[in-house]
């Protein structure tokens, strides 16, 4: 098994609506663009509805200008190279066609709500996006003071969760990480033996899955957090409890948090959990 790819990103796209709300997101976007060297593209979907054509007399090129000029003066100073892409139409179809003609690596998204772009990015943009685009999407929480120092993980030991610990342990390789795994067993209040027996197992895929993976996990800061229950009960519990700056989900593992992170689970771990979040689809062979 390669270890992890430490290449650089070559183009990250930002999905915005250009207010405040999108800061976070943005500077995170353009720490990771300075930091790979990246170029940044930031993309505005204006979805249509009543007031929009009620308001259709709006200049088109007044309106690109105050956005670009919006835009920009987020950025300030800083030395990225930036495109903003200003497009009317389905904010999930425009972000996913926009990253692939621009060959963008990752997608950064912020998590404001009850307005515009803002409230699509979380719930049903996000769970289509992570079904549908290719790259890593980031959701930023938190204003980005630094590089990601510690992440969680959660792992199944399926493929998905290889590939999305791969993901992150290569756009983060100086972050600690911590590889969080629950089983569960049968019935809500199993006997203390039968606990125990469970938790051996775990311990057995965990041993299994350190040396199916011995290059990418070959490390002295990688730690294991194995717990009993559910896991989308004792995950989120978890990192509420053990603040962490980045918790990294796969799409399409065996059990638990992974065979259903994109839904209901993922949006409750975005909506109450500090952290920002990274969700990987695993690519097919």
């Amino acid at each position: 098994m390669e270890g992890p790819s430490t290449e650089n990103l070559r183009c990250i796209l930002l999905a915005t609506d250009l207010s405040a709300r999108c800061d976070r997101a943005q500077d995170r976007a353009v720490q990771l663009a300075r930091e790979h060297g990246a170029r940044l593209v930031a993309v505005c979907v204006h979805e249509t509805s009543l007031g929009d054509v009620l308001t259709a007399r709006r200049s088109q090129v007044v309106d690109r200008n105050t956005a670009e000029r919006r835009f920009r003066a987020g950025l300030g100073s800083v030395d990225v190279q930036a495109e903003l892409v200003l497009e009317t139409g389905h904010a999930v179809e425009v972000i996913r066609k926009t990253a692939e003609a621009r060959h963008c690596d990752l997608i950064v998204t912020g998590v404001a709500r009850d307005e515009t772009l803002g409230r699509l990015l979380l719930g049903t943009t996000v769970e289509k996006l992570a079904r549908e685009a290719a790259q890593p999407i980031l959701v930023v929480r938190e204003r980005p003071h630094h590089d990601y120092r510690d992440f969680v993980a959660a792992v199944d030991f399926s493929e998905g969760a290889r590939q999305a610990l791969q993901a992150a342990l290569s756009l983060f390789p100086d972050a600690r990480p911590l590889l969080f795994h629950a089983f569960s067993t049968h019935g809500a209040h199993a006997e203390a033996a039968v606990v125990e027996q469970a938790r051996a197992r775990a311990d057995n895929e965990v041993a299994e899955f350190m040396k199916r993976n011995a290059a990418l996990l070959n490390r002295p800061d990688v730690e294991w957090k194995i717990e009993h229950g559910l896991p989308e009960d004792v995950l989120p519990d978890y990192v509420a409890r053990h603040p962490a700056e980045l918790l990294v989900v796969g799409t399409h593992g065996r059990t638990g948090i992974l065979r259903t992170a994109i839904g209901s689970v993922a949006e409750k771990l975005i909506q109450h959990t500090p952290c920002d979040v990274l969700i990987v689809r695993q690519r097919q062979p």
